[in-house]
């Protein structure tokens, strides 16, 4: 079974933090719906490029109570899509003043938890209902196909599936863990870590054995592993957040945000694969971009400046049935955004933009 999912999380007011590419405090509801709308955008996209896969939705806002945004019941939407939504409290919430920002982006660790105890209980139930097909005269069914443990993928919302991700998922098969190395400079700093720093953290957690080498941090926008490699990453990441939660009560330098966790648990576990074949980081704002003839092939776009700018548009038009890789490239800057677009891109990063936008 393969998974293809993302999460929103919405803070209150006393879990509030900062979202640098938003601008506005996680709590409020201008700034969750430019959330939601992501999510509606990513499902709408998955759903079409990858029509058979099981497409969840982890939050911690209960099916019948998601919102209508711009006039979009998301409840029918992607019931109709047949996206189901997982609601989960987050139990790794970080203490006040320990980042401040992304406080809720831990939430991925409820989700790997949810996701392991889920599978078990689901593989009981399989393996009863196999054994007793097998004793029922007239079965063709192999009981090998309820056994098969899932491959899963949990994206950040800004993400577009543009492509069919078969041929991710027979690598997460055969790697077990792949990962998106960012491939910063040794003294580059990594949400107030650097490289450096991770090596003596690393360390510090595994007894003094020393890394041998900077480790490697890897983008947090991704996950994509077995559920093997799960059940390996919750063993590991409990102590790591204990340790770090004592770190920051008596002032030491701690792993920042989950993208760190993470990149620990994938040290630990020693071997994966690049996806760097499969998604990029894409920045596409006219004060920076990095975007490459290359991109427009990759079967995932990270799209960190996009959430107010062409993920937005394309919600606009979520009645279209389909949308060709040229139109979702034109629209959001990959490879080259439309004309009249981009015109409007430009205007928006305009100090006379943000001076219209205050009236």
């Amino acid at each position: 079974m393969d998974i293809i999912s993302t999460w929103i999380y919405l803070d209150s007011a006393e879990e509030s933090s900062e979202y640098p590419q938003v601008g506005k405090s996680s709590h409020l509801p201008e700034f969750q719906k430019v959330y939601w709308r992501c999510v509606a955008v990513f499902f709408a996209i998955s759903t079409q490029t990858n029509p058979n896969r099981r497409h969840i939705l982890f939050s911690n806002v209960a099916a019948e109570k998601l919102p209508t945004v711009d006039g979009l019941d998301l409840r029918s939407f992607l019931k109709a899509r047949n996206v189901e939504v997982i609601t989960l409290p987050l139990t790794w919430q970080t203490p006040e003043g320990y980042f401040g920002k992304w406080r809720n982006q831990f939430y991925i660790f409820d989700i790997l938890a949810f996701l392991e105890n889920k599978w078990s209980d689901d593989s009981k139930s399989s393996e009863h209902y196999a054994e007793n097909k097998l004793n029922s005269p007239g079965d063709a069914e192999s009981p090998g196909e309820f056994n098969i443990e899932p491959a899963i993928v949990v994206l950040d919302s800004d993400c577009i599936v543009n492509r069919s991700l078969d041929e991710l998922f027979t690598e997460i098969r055969e790697q077990g863990l792949l990962a998106l190395p960012m491939h910063f400079a040794d003294d580059y700093n990594i949400n107030g870590v650097t490289r450096v720093d991770m090596r003596r953290i690393f360390a510090e957690l595994d007894g003094g054995k020393d890394p041998g080498e900077n480790p490697e941090y890897c983008g947090g926008e991704i996950f994509a592993a077995t559920m093997k490699t799960v059940r390996t990453i919750n063993q590991i990441a409990p102590s790591v957040w204990l340790n770090m939660i004592e770190r920051q009560r008596t002032g030491m330098q701690k792993l920042n945000e989950e993208a760190h966790f993470l990149s620990y648990c994938y040290y630990r576990i020693g071997g994966w694969g690049s996806l760097e074949k499969y998604i990029k980081r894409i920045w596409t704002s006219p004060k920076y971009t990095n975007v490459q003839q290359t991109d427009f092939e990759l079967p995932i776009w990270h799209l960190p400046a996009e959430k107010t700018g062409g993920i937005a548009l394309i919600f606009k038009t979520l009645d279209k049935r389909h949308w060709t890789l040229k139109e979702l490239g034109g629209i959001l800057g990959v490879l080259k955004r439309t004309r009249y677009l981009n015109l409007k891109h430009f205007f928006k990063h305009t100090s006379l933009y943000r001076w219209l936008k205050s009236k």
